[in-house]
């Protein structure tokens, strides 16, 4: 009887709860595949905006290169409503447009025919959201190193990579060819992105634009923006380039700590394939947040120590033999980044097999510590 009553009890629990939940216009923009959404697909990105960490804003425009799957003469893309859509050009001319909550749809003065790649610019700017618990709720992070630089950073899984950039916001379409990502800062100040440094250029007025170059799909919530007074440590470790980009008054520290990346990649590639994004290199970027799994950018701020934040949160000295954010984070570049779930419903894919992932590592560690030992 007591069991029958526990499990009506939970019945009705989870039937409370789902009353109160009800599915709005705004949520079915953002999260459903719509003919708008479903009639191209996307091929490449490529971003040039412009970072003020005084106003907080971003100003820039996104070229959308994409291929028509069905003929449309409507397509979405997504901004967050408080951004400001400034114009969309396709063939030199401006295009209508309707938003709707966080929704773009554009019109095209013809239909576009099955088959054809096109590609618009869609100019946009704004003060984005600030995050107020990075990275469990999405946003900007506009904060001061330990000099008292400025230190810029950007999570968005989850809220949506539409709070900073126009996109087509949704998993199921990562660009099938890349990114490039060229962010200007002002001067004294280095900007990193996803994938490969490409070039930077001073514009001669106060900024300097920092250019990337993505070449593999990568998901939307990945690509990212950090910005900081860096410096770069490379080495090439088997093969791999490995970078990390990081405070300079962390220089020393960071050296000494991401040695554990060399260990963790040589388990990681013998239990799960060659790392996903070789092409991209693999960095470690420190951020004002704890971490992300920023494709070929991990974001890293645990603070030079092992366990989480320094502690272990196992209860078992187990938890600090390894470093959490390195581990976790980068065990997504094959479980969330190279294998992406088509929708946010199904992250626990991500989180799963990313959480296998630590305890293979720390079965190798302890198997590795024992043999050592005898």
């Amino acid at each position: 009887m007591k069991k029958i009553l526990a499990l009506s009890f939970i019945i009705i629990s989870f039937q409370n709860i789902f009353s109160q939940e009800t599915t709005t216009r705004k949520d079915s923009l953002q999260g459903g595949l719509r003919p708008e959404r479903t009639c191209f697909d996307v091929l490449r990105y490529d971003l040039n905006i412009k970072v003020n960490p005084d106003e907080k804003s971003v100003v820039g425009y996104n070229d959308i290169s994409f291929k028509v799957v069905d003929n449309t003469s409507k397509i979405q893309l997504d901004l967050f409503d408080n951004m400001q859509v400034d114009s969309i050009v396709f063939n030199s001319e401006k295009l209508n447009y309707k938003r709707e909550f966080n929704a773009v749809f554009i019109n095209f003065p013809t239909s576009l025919k099955i088959g054809t790649n096109e590609k618009i610019r869609f100019y946009y700017s704004g003060k984005p959201i600030i995050a107020k618990n990075a990275p469990w709720d999405g946003g900007f992070i506009f904060t001061k190193d330990g000099q008292g630089k400025p230190w810029v950073g950007v999570a968005c899984q989850g809220t949506g990579a539409s709070l900073w950039y126009p996109v087509k916001d949704s998993q199921s379409d990562e660009p099938d060819f890349g990114a490039t990502i060229k962010v200007a800062v002002p001067n004294g100040l280095m900007e990193v992105s996803n994938g490969r440094l490409i070039g930077s250029e001073d514009l001669k007025n106060g900024y300097t634009r920092w250019d990337w170059e993505v070449k593999n799909p990568i998901n939307t919530y990945s690509i990212n923006v950090s910005v900081g007074d860096y410096v770069s440590i490379h080495e090439n470790y088997k093969g791999l380039d490995l970078d990390y980009y990081v405070l300079r008054q962390n220089e020393v520290a960071a050296k000494i700590h991401f040695e554990e990346v060399k260990p963790m990649m040589d388990c990681f590639q013998s239990k799960f394939g060659p790392y996903p994004f070789a092409s991209d290199s693999y960095k470690l970027v420190e951020t004002p947040y704890l971490g992300m799994e920023h494709q070929s950018a991990v974001a890293y701020g645990n603070k030079y120590v092992n366990g989480y934040l320094g502690t272990d949160r196992s209860g078992t000295g187990i938890g600090l033999l390894f470093d959490y954010i390195i581990i976790h984070e980068s065990g997504h570049e094959w479980f969330g980044n190279n294998i992406t779930s088509k929708d946010s419903a199904d992250m626990w894919i991500h989180e799963g097999f990313t959480c296998y992932t630590e305890n293979v590592l720390l079965n190798v560690n302890l198997v590795t510590k024992k043999g050592n030992n005898t």
